[in-house]
């Protein structure tokens, strides 16, 4: 199977946060696909790790909203009756139930078939809010979130700011295009799950990311470096000033 970034027909790629809320597009390979399995992830995804695709906060676009749909896996696409694809629906009833029964400050669409719903959502650029969250590598983590389902769509950490997007891969539409490169924290790696894909494995954090970059990234990579660097000026400076008025 080709690597992701040599499969010219994959980008654009499109995703969105689990309600369709919040939808949009990387419009360039990732710099780097890896798998985090420490056990901070696996609390914030809900799973056993992450698959988060690096790359620079310029190349993600936000989309319109977009009535939910399931996504087609691999196997669906190729079928000749695919069992899946078509819009999702909430079930009105079980919804308002659910919402009259909790304290949630936001209430989800009860009906993502209804025609005036969509017709006034489809056009809408949504944003996500942004909220902390602790890092097992100690680096501070921001985590951008769907305000109506909450779901998680990508992080920012404090050494890159927002100039670096951490998006998590299974919020694209076909997420099992994105192999991931390398696999970190594999100390808490849990048992039922087997590394058998030859990929470099680390059982904490990789020393240098560099080593990870591919020879058709270093100008991205470079220039990411050098808006970096400015970035962490502007910030000392910001702290500088800051103290020096306590």
């Amino acid at each position: 199977m080709s690597h992701y970034a040599d499969r010219k027909d994959l980008f654009p790629m499109q995703g969105g946060c689990p309600c369709g809320h919040i939808r949009y597009q990387i419009n360039l390979p990732p710099l780097l696909v890896q798998t985090c399995h420490c056990t901070l992830c696996q609390r914030q995804m809900g799973s056993a790790f992450a698959i988060n695709a690096v790359i620079e906060s310029s190349a993600v676009s936000l989309l319109p909203s977009a009535p939910l749909t399931t996504p087609l896996s691999k196997a669906e696409q190729s079928s000749s009756s695919p069992s899946s694809g078509s819009v999702c629906g909430v079930l009105p009833a079980f919804a308002d139930l659910t919402n009259a029964a909790t304290t949630a400050i936001v209430t989800l669409p009860t009906d993502n078939n209804n025609a005036a719903h969509n017709a006034a959502n489809n056009h809408k650029i949504n944003k996500p809010i942004l909220v902390a969250l602790p890092t097992q590598s100690k680096v501070g983590q921001t985590v951008a979130q769907c305000p109506l389902c909450r779901g998680n769509l990508w992080s920012y950490y404090a050494d890159a700011g927002t100039l670096v997007t951490y998006l998590i891969a299974s919020t694209l539409d076909r997420p099992w295009e994105l192999e991931p490169d390398v696999h970190i924290f594999t100390r808490s790696r849990r048992e039922f799950v087997s590394l058998n894909d030859g990929k470099p494995q680390f059982k904490e954090n990789y020393p240098d990311r560099a080593v990870f970059y591919r020879p058709d990234t270093k100008e991205r990579v470079d220039a990411l470096t050098e808006l970096q660097g400015a970035w962490r000026k502007q910030i000392r400076a910001a702290y500088k000033a800051q103290f020096a008025k306590i």
